[in-house]
């Protein structure tokens, strides 16, 4: 009984231990698969501007993103790069290129720039500039 006991968990560890791993991604710093490694175009539209997205461990990809759409949010969860959800200051992003970062686990977050200079307001309050130049910089 014992050993059954022991046996069910030493491979009930071992499969969570596997999990875990597998949730962090090595190339992003947070958890989830980078759904893009090397730099790519996207989107269709006549305004056209530059993602630089820097994950945690030295990553960075380049998106140009071309799109109809005004607001920077929305032009990124269109072309499938940013998923986000509604806080009481905007919208909250949650993962970016497929990585998500959670300040709340751990402490680390997505920034946003525009151009080299760190933004004034949220993702959703940007407006885009055709030939601009974005970044998703995740931080501690």
């Amino acid at each position: 009984m014992k050993r059954t006991l022991l046996v069910t968990l030493t491979i009930l560890m071992l499969v969570m231990s596997l999990f875990i791993v597998s949730c962090v991604d090595k190339d992003g710093g947070g958890s989830g698969e980078m759904l893009y490694t090397e730099d790519t175009t996207l989107g269709t539209g006549n305004t056209q501007f530059t993602l630089i997205v820097e994950h945690i461990n030295d990553k960075k990809v380049t998106f140009t993103v071309n799109t109809s759409k005004t607001i920077l949010s929305e032009a990124l969860v269109e072309v499938g790069i940013l998923e986000g959800h509604d806080d009481i200051y905007g919208l909250y992003i949650d993962s970016v290129n497929g990585v998500t970062h959670n300040f709340n686990t751990d402490k680390t977050y997505w920034a946003i720039y525009e151009g080299d200079a760190y933004a004034n307001t949220g993702i959703d309050g940007i407006t885009i500039v055709n030939g601009a130049t974005y970044k998703l910089v995740a931080s501690k």
